[in-house]
């Protein structure tokens, strides 16, 4: 991926990866103290929470020409309202860390704003559907408010130097 279609900055990419790598920890420390992963929670991670996304960006890309953006308040609050389920639920709870921690490292790597969620959908199906991410949200705007401000600063510095 072109340094310049990336989304997120230096700040927003070490988040992710930061995060990512305790939630890859965590899926097994969360039983006990030793590192230990049940069965079910790659299926749950790597299978059945990636193919409930990739469902969503069908029927997203069957019902919207273009790429659907839930990221206002609802899309944040009802985001977190399914992480906060799906994390507080013992049966899901190691799969869902799997699946985020996961997701967080390939949107690091593609740069992607909004929630991790959608990456898997979006690389298979070539979209950019977002759902409001309030866990980087605030790193992402500080980030891009930064780099907004330091390209206009390079724009008014090259036209004065003209």
């Amino acid at each position: 991926m072109r340094a310049a279609d990336r989304r997120i900055g230096p700040a927003g990419t070490a988040a992710r990866v930061l995060t990512a790598l305790a939630l890859l920890y965590l899926a097994g420390a969360i039983e006990g103290g030793a590192w230990d992963v049940d069965w079910y929670d790659p299926v749950v991670g790597f299978v059945v929470l990636p193919g409930v996304m990739l469902v969503v960006g069908l029927l997203a890309r069957r019902f919207a020409a273009r790429p659907v953006h839930f990221d206002g308040l609802v899309g944040h609050l009802a985001n977190l309202a399914i992480i906060v389920i799906l994390v507080l639920n013992p049966y899901t709870a190691g799969g869902a860390t799997l699946f985020y921690g996961a997701t967080m490292l390939v949107a690091a790597w593609r740069g992607q704003r909004g929630c991790e969620s959608t990456v898997i959908s979006n690389l298979i199906l070539r979209r950019d559907d977002q759902i409001g991410c309030p866990l980087f949200l605030p790193v992402d705007e500080l980030e891009a408010r930064w780099r907004g401000s330091g390209t206009e600063r390079r724009r008014a510095t090259t036209r004065s130097a003209r």
